[in-house]
């Protein structure tokens, strides 16, 4: 063969797996190819800021994959047993795979029952969340519909081990495992929350700022300021804000046990927050009560 026919054919082997791989345009669609495709919003978008692209599975399935074992994970609290293999991709590759600007630090998870989870750049580093796509090698609507558990939806969010980072007062980080994952946005984590930033003359409290960051972490979830936040408990930052100024034994009573303040509540109770960390979430909302500032 003649050096310049070898030329020509390395080139076209090089060529050739390049044109067959997935680049991120190629992985996202402008329109819902099935009810299992997954929406992705934000920098990953390379449109418009408001611009929904969607993920099918089947293109999901051809990213890095990672197979652990799962134990301690309340979506499963239902099983006999505690651990459950998951195969799936990491936050952070999908990140890398989706193209996404390294300037973004914030992953949104949305739910299909309101619930958002806040991926912060360091929180994905500490603790590798991972989008599951299967459960003991099968699709998880398949897994559910054979073990008969609760059902966390096409995709869920989970870590093979999840160790708290830190705590303030009494309470503990607790992992982001978000179930019936229907968006992912990926973002900035400056304007989230700085929503829910105290005011200023109230930000150098100490009470205050404790009880923000445990808000921050714990009830922005199922929460909301505006359009950040999540919606599942249907009452809003103001809403706890004014429990915490004109009732705070009402506001200490929904914290520990939510059904004696709303009995249709899906809110978990939290027992464990003691007197100073109740103390410290009053403090902080009350900042935000109508008419406070």
């Amino acid at each position: 063969m003649s050096p310049l026919k070898l030329i020509a054919f390395v080139g076209t082997c090089l060529a050739v797996p390049a044109a067959n791989s997935l680049l991120p345009d190629h992985l996202l669609q402008p329109t819902r190819s099935a009810p299992s495709d997954l929406e992705i919003t934000g920098t990953a978008v390379k449109a418009a800021h408001d611009a929904v692209r969607y993920i099918s599975y089947e293109h999901l399935l051809t990213l890095p994959q990672v197979t652990v074992t799962v134990t301690g994970d309340d979506n499963f609290r239902e099983l006999s047993h505690e651990k459950i293999v998951v195969t799936g991709v990491y936050l952070d590759v999908l990140e890398e795979s989706l193209g996404v600007d390294s300037s973004s630090d914030l992953v949104t998870a949305h739910c299909a029952d309101g619930y958002r989870s806040d991926f912060t750049r360091e929180y994905i580093q500490s603790h590798r969340p991972i989008l599951a796509l299967k459960i003991d090698g099968k699709p998880v609507k398949t897994w559910v519909a054979q073990t008969h558990t609760s059902d966390p939806g096409r995709y869920f969010i989970t870590h093979e081990a999840f160790r708290p980072s830190f705590s303030v007062l009494s309470y503990q980080e607790i992992p982001k495992i978000p179930a019936m994952v229907v968006r992912l946005d990926f973002g900035s984590s400056q304007p989230v929350f700085h929503a829910i930033e105290p005011p200023a003359d109230a930000a150098t409290n100490p009470l205050v700022t404790e009880g923000f960051r445990i808000a921050q972490q714990h009830c922005y979830r199922c929460h909301n300021m505006g359009n950040y936040g999540g919606t599942k408990a249907n009452k809003s930052w103001q809403t706890l804000g004014t429990y915490a100024a004109t009732s705070p034994s009402a506001f200490e009573r929904y914290i520990h046990n939510p059904k004696s303040i709303d009995p249709k509540s899906a809110m978990p109770a939290n027992p464990e927050f003691d007197t100073p960390t109740v103390k410290a979430l009053q403090a902080y909302f009350r900042t935000f009560a109508p008419g406070v500032h």
